[in-house]
């Protein structure tokens, strides 16, 4: 299998350089990545970008949907699954999946036809409030290795948004769904004339942890609380909400 390797936090990260020699061993696998830190890019993307050579493949000057769009279209031979990652920290509850570059990158794979993998690594006690060192990635670089010798499972149309605990345990493997409880706080920001927003958004593995978690099984959050290894299965296809009002609506017009 060709995999397009790519990330957010730019090529010289630790995070690559574990996926990178993990996935080598199994798959033929090209490093395209941004050439600096891309941690929150989302699905942006730049009109034009320079490209370097690298010695694992290519340093994109630009986003991590940059890389994907360029690898998937440049190289030959073309990639069959994009992996992205690995994230020093999670990406999980759905309001964060559109901020994350991590992310984002394994949604415009799928965009653009290609299954793709983001794979990001948590601390169960700290969560991504630290410094991750190199080995940190080793049990989910481990992991990535067996999602990617199992990507004929994955689907089309679908890419798989990972959550895997730094701490290698018996952790098992549990399919979730992203947890939607986000709500935002404005507070004043100080004398000027301006005003903060805050994320509301309960996080286990950030110590506000209240007496019991609200969270049923199945959702993202939950299994990371449980020092799973969290796989959610996602498509990015807009789902279309009816109303017969507004139709209603519509058909008045004019």
């Amino acid at each position: 299998m060709n995999v397009l390797l790519t990330n957010d936090d730019g090529v010289d990260a630790p995070g690559l350089d574990a996926l990178y020699n993990e996935l080598s061993a199994v798959a033929e696998v090209t490093v395209v990545a941004p050439a600096d830190n891309q941690s929150g890019a989302g699905r942006t993307n730049s009109h034009r970008v320079a490209v370097d050579d690298h010695e694992r493949g290519f340093v994109v000057h630009g986003t991590p949907c940059d890389c994907v769009a360029v690898g998937l279209q440049a190289l030959d031979p073309t990639p069959e699954l994009v992996v992205s990652g690995c994230n020093a920290g999670p990406n999980f509850g759905a309001h964060k999946l559109d901020r994350s570059g991590t992310v984002g990158a394994a949604k415009e794979a799928v965009y653009l036809g290609v299954p793709g993998i983001a794979i990001s690594a948590y601390d169960p006690v700290a969560g991504g409030l630290r410094e991750f060192e190199r080995e940190d990635f080793a049990n989910p670089a481990r992991v990535a290795r067996y999602l990617v010798e199992n990507a004929d499972s994955i689907g089309s149309g679908t890419y798989l948004n990972v959550n895997v605990p730094t701490r290698e345990r018996d952790s098992r493997i549990r399919i979730t769904r992203p947890t939607r409880d986000f709500d935002v706080r404005i507070e004043k920001d100080g004398e000027e004339a301006g005003f903060a927003v805050v994320d509301q958004f309960y996080d286990p593995l950030r110590g506000d942890r209240p007496e019991e978690l609200d969270d049923p099984k199945g959702t993202d959050r939950r299994a990371l609380a449980d020092g799973e290894i969290s796989v959610s299965p996602l498509g990015v296809g807009h789902e279309l909400k009816r109303s017969d009002r507004l139709s209603n609506v519509a058909d008045t017009f004019g």
